[in-house]
């Protein structure tokens, strides 16, 4: 199966980064194309009860470890509000409380574009391409809009943003 390199740039540093995402090769399984051949084994592995176990195991069990993930995922202990020590799951790691009044202040400018979550962000012009991959695929304008065509008018030639989460 195809790697690809999660890569990004560092706002503060300019300098590029790859990371591993968690739960990658549930992702590439679920995008594959054996999916598209087995259609109804994507439906069992994409249904809610699927969906419910998949999360239980990936974000519910407790940590082996605590402070090495929390380390891994490049988060700063400093930023909780709870202590590291109640961060026992993925999940607690993923929706803990931070400080951002001291950490990450949000700019004064009102005409300033925010995301208030940890976030990679890819951003783009549909004037400049007509694709855009997403999940190990290409999608094109047509498709991320469902066909239809008074928004297909719309943001005809507009800009976009995708923010995938992540756990810093």
């Amino acid at each position: 199966m195809l790697t690809i390199e999660h890569q990004y740039i560092d706002r503060e540093s300019g300098a590029v980064r790859t990371e591993q995402l968690l739960g990658d090769r549930m992702v590439r399984l679920l995008y594959a194309g054996t999916r598209e051949n087995a259609p109804i084994f994507f439906r069992l592995l994409t249904s809610a009860w699927s969906s419910s176990l998949l999360g239980y195991l990936n974000f519910d069990l407790p940590l082996r470890s605590a402070r090495s993930f929390i380390t891994r995922c490049g988060i700063d202990p400093a930023e909780c509000l709870d202590p590291p020590e109640t961060l026992d799951t993925p999940r607690k790691v993923f929706e803990r409380k931070i400080r951002y009044w001291e950490c990450r202040p949000l700019p004064d400018d009102h005409r300033t574009v925010v995301c208030p979550a940890d976030s990679r962000v890819l951003v783009g012009s549909f004037a400049e391409t007509s694709t855009l991959f997403l999940k190990e695929k290409f999608f094109s304008f047509d498709e991320l809009l469902g066909n239809r065509r008074e928004w297909l008018r719309a943001f005809a030639g507009g800009d976009f943003a995708v923010f995938r989460l992540t756990p810093d």
